[in-house]
């Protein structure tokens, strides 16, 4: 555990100025929509740009992630670090996410904020329509969240394929190419076992409310958003995806504990 923690520090040391950064980016693109959309008393722009911040953090987690990988691949870590691969990749992955929760939680309070300048300091005549509170953007943010999860242990994984294949010589000049379909298969393969009639039946076991989905229609003098309730998140088919993204994710410490060479 002290060696997790200790990971998970030198972690943190290593991305506190990529966060801030990232958080730097995102108040900027609020503070740079601000002006222009004054300037040219264009006030859809404004709250559009905002809602960018929303849509970007599953690629901030990505960003993250192989911001870590890439620090450490440098150095050789993998080879000479005495720890096992579980720890190495699951402080990672651990620090990515409590990175992308706070990088969240600062989208969804430069939202909250954003949403609530008047609309006069830019068209007289523009309207904003059924904005969502606080409440709601934590609930759009928990999707991202999830969302920004998967992606990261896929591509942590793929990305421990990719440098492991350096070993095989005659396609390590062809690794990406191996590495892209793979990543393509796992997504279709996925979709597959999601459209069975199995799954479509486990899927309505053990169901709970949530989001189905929203929507955003902007015009010249009108911009509307709304939150689509009326959908269901099964338990089991959650808990089997989770499961599936533990395997994903123990397969990648396998493939390191062979000490590939990055």
């Amino acid at each position: 555990m002290n060696s997790f923690i200790g990971l998970m520090k030198k972690e943190w040391l290593i991305g506190k100025n990529a966060l801030l950064w990232l958080l730097a980016a995102q108040a900027g693109l609020v503070l740079i929509s601000f002006l222009v959309s004054r300037y040219w008393e264009v006030a859809g722009l404004f709250y559009m740009s905002t809602w960018l911040i929303m849509i970007m953090q599953p690629f901030i987690m990505i960003s993250l992630i192989f911001g870590c990988l890439n620090s450490d691949g440098k150095t050789q870590l993998w080879i000479y670090n005495p720890q096992s691969s579980a720890i190495l990749l699951g402080s990672k992955l651990l620090t990515s996410v409590l990175f992308q929760v706070a990088s969240i939680l600062f989208a969804c309070f430069l939202v909250f904020v954003a949403l609530r300048v008047p609309t006069s300091y830019f068209h007289a005549d523009f309207q904003l329509e059924n904005m969502v509170g606080l409440v709601g953007l934590f609930k759009i943010g928990g999707y991202m969240m999830v969302a920004g999860i998967v992606i990261a242990v896929l591509m942590m994984f793929l990305w421990v394929v990719y440098h492991a294949l350096a070993r095989v010589h005659f396609i390590k000049h062809l690794r990406w190419l191996f590495v892209s379909a793979l990543c393509i298969g796992m997504i279709m393969l996925r979709d597959r076992i999601g459209n069975t009639a199995l799954y479509q039946k486990l899927d309505d076991i053990w169901i709970i409310p949530a989001i189905s989905g929203s929507s955003m229609n902007m015009s010249e003098f009108k911009l509307e958003f709304y939150l689509k309730g009326g959908g269901n998140i099964s338990l089991l088919t959650s808990g089997l995806d989770v499961i599936g993204l533990v395997l994903l994710f123990l397969a990648a410490c396998w493939l390191l504990d062979r000490k590939i060479e990055v």
